[in-house]
């Protein structure tokens, strides 16, 4: 059994004494009693999903596994580069988020990102999802949900 189907065992098993004891909490006194188990339920519930799924995708991989066994000995592969690469990023990103505020540093980030997973050619679209989400999320935070965030650098002369 590959790891990603135990993983799945694991989740549905998790999700079901979760969903238990959530069924097990105190009902309210006031309003809808169910209120407060609702949303556990829902969590144990989805979960309980995820693990049935990923189990029957993952016990039906068994060439896919041979091919990425016989991968390995060749060397790193590229979604091994891709979670490094992404290690690394995340890590720059952490440490240049003050220093050059939330909308650049997210900017580059994010480009960062869409450029490894898909690549030069795309350049035009990479760049468009970029400025769109981070200046949207600054836009959101600051004016929609009054969290602020670190404004661009302040350039001074």
């Amino acid at each position: 059994m590959n790891l990603p189907a135990l993983t799945g065992i694991i989740s549905i098993i998790f999700g079901v004494i979760y969903g238990i004891q959530a069924y097990n909490l105190p009902r309210a006194n006031v309003g809808n009693p169910i209120a407060p188990i609702l949303f556990p339920l829902l969590l144990s519930v989805f979960m309980i999903i995820c693990g049935i799924v990923l189990f029957i995708k993952e016990t039906g991989k068994k060439e896919a596994v041979k091919e990425k066994k016989q991968d390995a000995k060749k060397g790193m592969t590229h979604s091994t580069k891709l979670i490094i690469f992404t290690c690394v990023a995340s890590l720059i990103y952490a440490l240049v988020f003050e220093g050059l505020g939330y909308v650049l540093s997210t900017i580059l980030f994010i480009g960062s990102i869409l450029f490894a997973l898909n690549g030069k050619q795309n350049w035009k679209v990479n760049m468009i999802v970029a400025v769109c989400f981070s200046v949207g999320i600054y836009f959101i935070f600051m004016k929609l949900l009054a969290i602020p965030l670190p404004m661009l650098p302040i350039l001074e002369i």
